[in-house]
């Protein structure tokens, strides 16, 4: 691989991994709320406005997050404005005091939230107007959950940005990089370049060994890893499970995050840290296999977006667990591809239907069939391509996903949005813990 091409993945790698406290979801709006506030520069709130992208304004009811134990995008807005400091970026609620969560219970009634059913494209979106007595303070947040392009105050522009490239632009520097080369940075990495993989393997695996050892969420992974008979993959399954089951359970401490998505650089990363684990490998090695499942779980999201219709847990972190397996264990590029052909059938069309508990259930299964496809793949096992729903190799088959996703789905998972919209009742704020016993 070329230096040049070595170093722009490297800096791909770098800037799609980030720390982010609780599930990027809420906290997208969360974040979006601080930075209105942030605008205002005090003052009593009277009054929210929240226009949000379908899917953010319905898929986020169902998950808890840090500061608080209530659930809904009404309150993860308000403990925006009352509690987040936005300079923390994803870590925006790490100091919320109790005083302020009971101020922002009060603030939730007094939001308005404004799913965009126009919409003609899927993609992250915020737009967020607080107004308060001494002034209204607005911020716009689009394609990542901290990608703020716009702050003002009384109608005057404070901050000003150009947004990320969207999916659809199709501008992102990953989409010329093939499988093949991922694989290959993945071999050639020098360990020193991925000091930031051995910080999210530290920030995954305590949220994961602290949900089993105290049998956090619904014990989904704490049940899976005390399995008598449990073998590498029920363990690998069990870490990836239960690191998510303590994100969406709402506790405070970070996960790395991989594509603007916690749960995907969980589920990138766990499994393959497990496996290592198992097999004795030295860390050097277990860093290159992380770097080469995120990647490909990157490429992934760079076709899907960031807030996509399908599920990228089982999308994208499936696709990088596949390959980085058959890495970990010595198998080929070509291997590989195959590991990742085998997953795809499995895989396309799983729709998201929002951020919650339920999800460390595909990330287990999703665990399970990628380490499965990978050692069917070392096996000198393949199947044919250019069926289905594959191309003639993992490259046209990701592309085609990609384009599935963002062109194909989006009337649906806006008819998804409207009937989870439907359903939803807030308030009486609840907890996420009586959620639990419904």
């Amino acid at each position: 691989m070329e230096k040049a091409q070595y170093q722009e993945l490297l800096k791909i790698l770098r800037s799609e991994l980030k720390p982010a406290l609780g599930c990027t979801g809420p906290i997208g709006v969360c974040y979006s709320a601080a930075q209105a506030y942030d605008a205002v520069r005090g003052g009593k709130i009277e009054r929210i406005v929240a226009k949000l992208d379908w899917g953010f304004g319905t898929k986020i009811d169902d998950v808890a997050f840090p500061g608080t134990q209530m659930l809904g995008a009404e309150m993860a807005i308000a403990m925006g404005a009352v509690c987040g400091d936005p300079s923390l970026g994803l870590e925006l609620l790490r100091n919320v005091t109790p005083e302020k969560e009971l101020e922002a219970r009060k603030v939730a009634e007094l939001v308005e939230l404004q799913p965009d059913w126009n919409a003609d494209k899927l993609g992250f979106s915020a737009d967020v107007t607080v107004y308060t007595d001494i002034g209204v303070g607005r911020a716009v947040v689009l394609e990542r959950s901290d990608g703020l392009v716009l702050k003002e105050r009384d109608g005057k522009v404070l901050e000003k940005y150009e947004a990320d490239p969207s999916a659809q632009e199709a501008k992102s520097p990953m989409l010329k990089y093939s499988v093949r080369e991922l694989f290959e940075f993945a071999e050639q990495a020098e360990a020193e370049d991925l000091e930031i993989i051995k910080t999210a393997i530290a920030y995954n695996m305590l949220l994961a060994e602290t949900t089993i050892k105290k049998n956090l969420g619904a014990g989904i992974g704490a049940a899976l890893f005390n399995q008598a008979d449990a073998g590498r993959i029920t363990r690998a399954k069990a870490y990836a499970a239960a690191g998510c089951e303590a994100r969406m359970s709402g506790i405070n401490s970070p996960a790395m995050s991989c594509g603007n998505k916690g749960n995907v650089g969980i589920a990138a990363s766990l499994p393959l840290a497990s496996l290592a684990k198992d097999l004795e490998l030295p860390e050097d090695r277990l860093l290159r296999v992380i770097a080469c499942s995120y990647l490909t779980a990157i490429a992934m999201i760079h076709r899907i977006g960031k807030s996509p219709a399908v599920c990228a847990c089982e999308i994208a972190a499936c696709l990088g667990v596949a390959s980085g397996a058959v890495l970990l264990q010595g198998g080929t590029a070509e291997q590989a591809d195959n590991a990742i052909q085998m997953v795809i059938p499995s895989m396309f069309g799983v729709v998201c239907d929002g951020a919650k508990l339920a999800c460390a259930l595909r990330i287990s299964s999703g665990t399970g069939v990628a380490l499965e496809a990978a050692d069917l793949a070392l096996a000198g096992v393949r199947i044919a391509s250019n069926q289905g729903v594959l191309g003639h190799n993992a490259d046209e088959s990701i592309d085609l996903i990609g384009h599935s996703a963002l062109f194909g789905m989006v009337d649906s998972d806006r008819e998804l949005g409207r009937q989870l919209y439907a359903k939803r009742k807030i308030f009486p704020l609840e907890s996420f813990e009586d959620r639990q016993k419904h």
